[in-house]
């Protein structure tokens, strides 16, 4: 997720306009709508600003880079979308399996 798509979340999980969440930290709406439409991108701090003013906030950790779920999803995209479902449906069987012999 992108920046302009945190803050619309927080702005509309917090029923806000663009308004009524440029009032809260003194600017203007049309300056909301850029950083929505990701026609500019505040800084991390002026972020943390718009997400706080919505009465949320975010954590951040650094993490190892782990790319090796990359090739399974390269590979699901290679199928059609009948082809993904019944992947799933098979899936599905085969934890519900599991799952009863647990039981």
């Amino acid at each position: 997720m992108i920046s302009a798509d945190l803050i619309r979340e927080a702005r509309l999980r917090a029923s806000l306009t663009q308004a009524e969440l440029g009032r809260r930290i003194g600017r203007s709406q049309s300056q909301v709508a850029r950083w929505e439409r990701g026609a500019v991108k505040p800084s991390f701090e002026t972020m943390l600003e718009l997400i706080r003013a919505c009465g949320f906030d975010l954590w951040f950790r650094l993490l190892n880079y782990d790319d090796s779920y990359v090739r399974d999803i390269e590979q699901y995209l290679e199928l059609t979308p009948q082809e993904r479902v019944e992947y799933a449906l098979q899936r599905a069987e085969i934890y519900r399996e599991i799952a009863e012999a647990a039981a």
